[in-house]
């Protein structure tokens, strides 16, 4: 299990804002990636996209040169979806197809993920001074040397790691259970699987009054004769086909439709 959250607000002396993803493995102790991103906008800071995210994902992986069993995360948008839709994120479906679990920490609950979360406060500690501050590189230059010096060399009393370092105290860590290499990633990766999570949904949906539903951002005909009327949308993971239906009072439900 690998838990993956973001430290936002890291003000640095150039005047950038930074936002810095960590993931930490709670069981080995260690900090798997720990990598920073320029936030600033016009207005304000930004939050960190899915495609981010995914990036510092693929730098653990290829680091460690394993993936996880799963990944847990707060159900932030960029990592969970729209809250108010159960349609899973496009993070969620990029891990589902490299076999990878997306689980969710209990909504405004830190507490769930506690090692990732102590995992900010050791790294905002290590990298407070002015060297470190003054712009990105900086900024991200001593994340990973403080990473290294924390997996490799500080005793540690997280974990059972009995006041060794890390990987010391946990070797296992640095034998991948799951092989992985950046340029096997497509080999990998299997669409099945991404069907096969989908298939596990129901979606409600009302159709508009041009007879059309929406499914992650692409409209689907399901015909004027059902405008507004509230239907039901799963996955035919064998045929790759969406299925509209409509339930009746008896719970009995009747096929609309399909749609590639």
């Amino acid at each position: 299990v690998w838990q993956v959250d973001h430290q936002e607000g890291h003000h640095l002396l150039d005047g950038s804002i930074a936002t810095v993803c960590n993931i930490r493995d709670p069981y080995g102790a260690a900090m798997i990636a720990s990598q920073a991103f320029s936030v600033k906008t016009k207005q304000r800071w930004r939050k960190l996209t899915w495609q981010e995210v995914r990036q510092v994902l693929r730098a653990g992986f290829a680091q460690w040169q394993t993936l996880p069993d799963s990944v847990l995360t707060d159900n932030e948008m960029g990592l969970g979806g729209n809250p108010n839709d159960p349609f899973p994120s496009w993070l969620s479906l990029y891990l589902a197809g490299l076999g990878i679990k997306h689980n969710f920490i209990r909504s405004h609950r830190p507490t769930d993920q506690p090692q990732v979360e102590r995992c900010h406060r050791t790294m905002d500690g290590l990298t407070c001074d002015e060297r470190s501050r003054q712009d990105l590189t900086n900024f991200q230059q001593s994340l990973d040397q403080e990473r290294h010096m924390y997996n490799d060399l500080f005793p540690s009393r997280a974990s059972d790691c009995g006041g060794l370092p890390p990987l010391q105290a946990h070797p296992e860590l640095l034998r991948p259970r799951r092989p992985y290499q950046v340029e096997q990633e497509a080999i990998l990766f299997n669409m099945q699987r991404v069907y096969s999570y989908l298939a596990s949904f129901t979606f409600e949906r009302k159709v508009n009054r041009n007879g059309q539903v929406t499914l992650k951002g692409h409209h689907y005909t399901v015909g004027l004769a059902h405008k507004e009327k509230p239907i039901l949308v799963r996955l035919d993971e064998l045929t790759q086909e969406w299925t509209f239906l409509e339930r009746n009072e008896q719970g009995q439900e009747h096929e609309l439709g399909r749609r590639p």
